[in-house]
């Protein structure tokens, strides 16, 4: 499948971005804010700051790359972006920040959600398509390929609130929906080689590993 283009990558995270919103705003979420989410050891309060964190990384990683910086290394791509973030030792930390986030409450998290869309849609029309940023102790990717792990986070973990509160996932834009499932197969084909990915797909009984999730 082809990869969307800049705009509509971008304005793709913006739409799911604010589907979090919208969702996060349901009295369902403040109800079960300090329950236990689909995720262990998060509340749904802490699933739900850690994914208006990540979607406002996008932000933090803009204002915090030079603009005029060259990569010192190869760009990364959102599949070995992933890679390197799973073995990175912020991941160990992401649950006690997470919890440490979500003690300002619903409301205030849904603020700051609202609060993130508005940033990445003035801040996505002056950045150029060629834009990179520094990620993971400085590695480079692309603003749109940032934008793209961005939709694997905010997506992700929309559909893992809804399942704690027990509710119906948002509908969103089926085209970030595709850019995720793209992304997460090529994860997959990354990580187990397409031979196997091969038979996951239409001979899973001859697995002698175990292939999903991939992240």
């Amino acid at each position: 499948m082809a990869l969307a283009s800049s705009d509509r990558v971008r304005s793709l995270v913006i739409d799911a971005v604010e589907s979090t919103a919208d969702f996060l705003a349901q009295p369902a979420v403040a109800d079960a804010w300090n329950q236990p989410s689909a995720l262990d050891d998060m509340t749904v309060g802490a699933l739900a700051a850690h994914t208006v964190r990540a979607a406002g990384a996008t932000i933090a990683y803009l204002d915090r790359t030079d603009p005029a910086l060259e990569p010192s290394e190869e760009v990364l791509t959102p599949t070995t972006y992933f890679r390197a973030a799973l073995e990175a030792p912020i991941h160990d930390q992401i649950k006690t920040v997470s919890a440490a986030e979500s003690e300002i409450g619903p409301e205030a998290t849904v603020a700051r959600c609202r609060e993130v869309a508005e940033q990445m849609r003035a801040r996505f029309a002056i950045e150029p398509e060629d834009r990179l940023v520094g990620a993971l102790g400085g590695r480079m990717l692309s603003l749109d390929d940032f934008c793209r792990t961005r939709l694997i986070e905010v997506l992700i973990h929309l559909d893992d609130l809804a399942t704690s509160v027990d509710a119906p996932a948002p509908v969103t834009d089926p085209a970030g929906m595709a850019e995720v499932v793209d992304i997460l197969l090529g994860i997959a084909r990354d990580r187990h080689g397409d031979h196997v990915m091969m038979q996951a797909l239409a001979r899973g009984e001859r697995l002698s590993q175990s292939v999903f999730p991939v992240v």
